[in-house]
């Protein structure tokens, strides 16, 4: 069961990463369209990258209580980051269609990415 659960935060860390990154893409520029919010494959791409990024926090707060990781740090830091990148997902949505937060939008973007690159950084050097 658990290393059901371990390969399932892994295989939902994977494609929070990959969705994540084309969040970014989609989001840069923000809207293109005078009608406003998000649109399309925008709104898509949002809708992905959040369901899956909470699945792989979910599948994370599992391995840790199942696992032996609950006395060590990382899975704390990873929590943190998750919390983070998510703080950072709403900024970039309410920005989407704002034209004068751009900077606001990219920088939010940029901690969503950062944040993701520091938790799997975190899981890959662990000594376990």
């Amino acid at each position: 069961m658990y290393i059901a659960i371990k390969h399932s935060h892994l295989l939902t860390a994977t494609l929070s990463i990959f969705l994540t990154g084309v969040w970014t893409v989609l989001a840069w520029n923000g809207s293109r369209s005078t009608s406003g919010g998000l649109g399309g494959h925008a709104k898509m791409m949002y809708i992905a990258h959040r369901i899956v990024s909470g699945l792989a926090g979910l599948t994370g707060l599992v391995v840790t209580v199942v696992g032996p990781w609950q006395a060590m740090l990382f899975p704390y830091i990873g929590l943190a980051a998750f919390a983070v990148h998510g703080i950072a997902a709403n900024i970039s949505k309410k920005t989407f269609d704002v034209a004068h937060e751009a900077r606001k939008r990219r920088v939010a973007l940029l901690i969503q990415i950062s944040a993701l690159a520091l938790s799997a950084y975190v899981m890959v050097i662990k000594t376990i």
